[in-house]
């Protein structure tokens, strides 16, 4: 299906109005000249979703060869399930597991920078495989699209795996399937590595996948935050927390070995998150323990090395970080997650966390010697009148900009987008820049739920400008929107002027 982009209402922003032509003042009164026309800082409109079929958690990757070529993906749940009526109550996430399709994943195309695109499905369900959420979506230094989901059945025991399909051509055709991180743990799918214990059933090891690219040697890795393992306690087991790994020599056209992100002497307390470049895989998590010699109160913050494509982990605690905790019950908020690595410097690492208050705001730290010292953190603004933000994103371009995007939630619960940059490597942030030019509403009518099918935001940088993906119900359903936003556009140094 061909969609022609259309602009609807848009950020103005640092930007000043011309005066009018001198007139005389009888026909200036009676025929006023309009201002003239200036250009929007964020161009932006609807891409992905309808009234049927909504659009959330979406992804985009922009050819670092050529920005005119772009992809977007997201997760396509049907709006309301057949035999339901709006609106019905929330938490309505297994009986969708029974519906065949109820969940694809859509997929956005464009050739010419987003003024026209091809929208369809993913072409990467098959056989067994009836569903497919939390879609992902990346793009090699070369120009590479990857873009995958969770391929899943539809009926008991709901099984499944982190899969992906590969473009070699700017988006027009696509791969076979390359089966990921998955429930099977036989050939044809890869094999989790000796002693690994994943649960195959519920908190599935291939829950809310992610990609990292390495440019320097050419691997992908797949990472998979949300499983969990089998952990021994005295005769019997209980299960925790643990993400896998896995990586791609062929630019995603298949998978190897699969390897936990922790260690039974690093435990995991919460989900990972992982960065690669120049050689490396870097990890970040919560541990609930680390060896005794490390003298550590735990749960603390883990940052770990891999000079092996995740086969092993040379971690540390991270002492400039200190996890919340309330009588002995570990508490998000005081931990790190968000780990980028700059592509441009090698050793050059980022970190995210969030202050709830008074203003709620992010602070990032950075370190520039592979993990070993970070900086003291530096606080990135807030949104004017937010009571809370949530589902941030903290990524660097192939050019060595940081980036910064998240969600503003307003007391009553309508939401817009922001987002910030660092062109010093995270010493200094712009102000923050309202990327969305209207607020949302915060509820779904069919679900009573505004956060089914809408977990992730994203966005890609190509050279000189950001291109945000987030969707919201300012069409009256779950849509995914883009906006484009000129790098410069961020030089604006009030915040009242940006927005």
């Amino acid at each position: 299906m061909l969609i022609q982009s259309r602009r609807f209402r848009k950020v103005t922003a640092c930007l000043a109005l011309s005066a009018f032509m001198p007139l005389t003042a009888a026909w200036a009164q009676r025929f006023p000249k309009p201002p003239p026309a200036v250009k929007p800082v964020v161009d932006q409109y609807l891409v992905l979703g309808n009234a049927t079929r909504g659009s959330g958690e979406p992804m985009v990757a922009v050819d670092p060869m050529n920005s005119k070529n772009i992809i977007v993906v997201g997760m396509g749940s049907l709006q309301i399930l057949p035999g339901y009526h709006a609106p019905v109550t929330a938490g309505m996430t297994e009986m969708y597991w029974k519906v065949p399709f109820s969940t694809i994943t859509w997929l956005g195309v464009t050739n010419d920078g987003g003024t026209t695109w091809k929208v369809k499905r993913l072409p990467i369900l098959s056989g067994k495989f009836a569903r497919c959420p939390d879609p992902f979506a990346g793009v090699t230094k070369d120009g590479v699209f990857i873009a995958g989901c969770e391929p899943r059945e539809s009926s008991p025991p709901y099984l499944g795996e982190s899969a992906d399909v590969v473009s070699s051509d700017h988006g027009k055709t696509w791969s076979a399937r390359a089966d990921g991180v998955n429930s099977f743990n036989r050939a044809p799918y890869p094999r989790f590595a000796p002693g690994l214990k994943p649960r195959m059933g519920g908190n599935s090891p291939w829950d809310r996948p992610f990609l990292t690219f390495d440019d320097q040697t050419g691997v992908v890795y797949l990472t998979d935050s949300g499983g969990q393992t089998a952990a021994p306690v005295g005769s019997g087991e209980k299960w925790r927390q643990e993400s896998y790994v896995t990586a791609s020599h062929d630019d995603g056209r298949s998978w190897g070995t699969i390897y936990g992100d922790d260690d039974p002497q690093w435990p995991q307390l919460a989900r990972a998150s992982l960065a690669a470049g120049h050689g490396k895989l870097a990890e970040v998590y919560v541990a609930s323990s680390v060896p005794r010699s490390r003298h550590a109160h735990c749960p603390c913050e883990v940052f770990g090395i891999s000079s092996n494509g995740g086969r092993s982990f040379v971690r540390h605690v991270m002492s400039n970080v200190h996890v919340w905790k309330a009588q002995g019950v570990f508490l998000p908020g005081g931990s790190v997650g968000n780990l980028t690595a700059d592509p441009s410097v090698a050793g050059r690492y980022s970190v995210l966390r969030y202050l709830a208050g008074p203003v709620p705001h992010y602070q990032v730290s950075t370190s520039n010697d592979y993990g070993r010292t970070w900086s003291r953190f530096v606080s990135v603004g807030s949104a004017p009148g937010a009571s809370w933000l949530v589902k941030p994103w903290l990524e660097y371009s192939r050019f060595g900009v940081l980036g910064l995007e998240w969600r503003a939630i307003y007391p009553s619960y309508r939401y817009d987008v922001w987002a910030a940059i660092s062109t010093d490597g995270g010493k200094t942030f712009s102000p923050p820049l309202r990327i969305s030019s209207a607020r949302s509403p915060g509820t779904n009518y069919y679900r009573n739920d505004g956060n089914f099918g809408d977990d992730v935001q994203d966005f890609s940088m190509s050279r000189n400008h950001m291109f945000v993906v987030w969707s919201d119900f300012r069409s009256g359903f779950l849509g995914t929107w883009i906006g484009r936003v000129p790098l410069s556009a961020f030089e604006c140094r009030q915040v009242q002027d940006c927005y």
